[in-house]
């Protein structure tokens, strides 16, 4: 099999969005140990865990231009779903942990009551007929069907809404300059995130494919600023906002 030119730019861009993810993903986790803040490391997992429905392109890709080789259509079909209702609980952790406390057992149960209803029926589909999940239409790239399409669409808006509250109170809140700006950086990344990952499934492999990929890949870099603000972009956007004040 060989690829085209189109479909080795799918592959490239899927493995940069994937491997820059997992990077932030364990920088993140790695503070925790430094600052001992439980937030960092749930949004480290939950950065990582958002990337897995690139990961199986990316890591056949790999097999391909290392064996020849692709995954199975059922790995790459576990792979890119079953983790996504785990990554929801455990970003809805850390949101109810800043906002909602007084509900968070009640939403925690509820979207852990759907993961595992989700779980099942999507296990009884792969065992017993993979096409009621969806078909690979290239090396790389699957088309799902309504049931997946609907409950992905499901958990991104419920992702997207509360990523956007979570930057608006963030912004809001009577605190730091630091903190607005952190707050002003997840604003972006959500809605980046979720404009990459729509047009991603709604856009056929043409050129444009590139210009989601990067959109995708931008969201993780915000999604970095906003948890883990890095000194030097702190530096300049606080400097450049000392001098307005002056």
């Amino acid at each position: 099999m060989e690829l085209e030119f189109l479909e080795i730019v799918q592959g490239c861009f899927s493995l940069i969005f994937v491997v820059i993810s997992i990077i932030i993903g364990i920088k993140l986790i790695l503070k925790y140990f430094e600052k001992k803040n439980r937030e960092l490391y749930l949004v480290g997992i939950t950065w990582i865990g958002i990337s897995t429905p690139w990961m199986g392109g990316s890591i056949s890709f790999i097999m391909f231009l290392l064996i020849d080789s692709l995954l199975s259509d059922e790995i790459r079909f576990i792979i890119g779903n079953v983790f996504i209702p785990a990554v929801v609980v455990i970003w809805l952790i850390v949101f109810t942990d800043l906002f909602y406390k007084k509900q968070q057992k009640y939403i925690l149960i509820i979207f852990s009551v759907l993961g595992i209803c989700f779980e099942i029926v999507f296990f009884i589909f792969l065992f017993t007929d993979p096409s009621l999940i969806g078909t690979f239409v290239g090396p790389f790239r699957a088309s799902y069907t309504p049931f997946i399409r609907i409950i992905m669409a499901f958990y991104a808006s419920v992702a997207l809404i509360t990523g956007v509250i979570f930057a608006l109170k963030t912004i809001k809140a009577d605190i730091s300059l630091e903190a607005k700006l952190r707050g002003k950086f997840i604003l972006i990344a959500f809605p980046s995130f979720a404009v990459g990952s729509i047009l991603d499934v709604l856009i056929p492999i043409t050129p444009i494919t590139i210009i989601t990929r990067l959109i995708l890949i931008s969201s993780a870099l915000e999604f970095y600023c906003g948890f883990s603000l890095p000194k030097f972009i702190k530096r300049h956007f606080l400097e450049k906002n000392n001098k307005k004040t002056q």
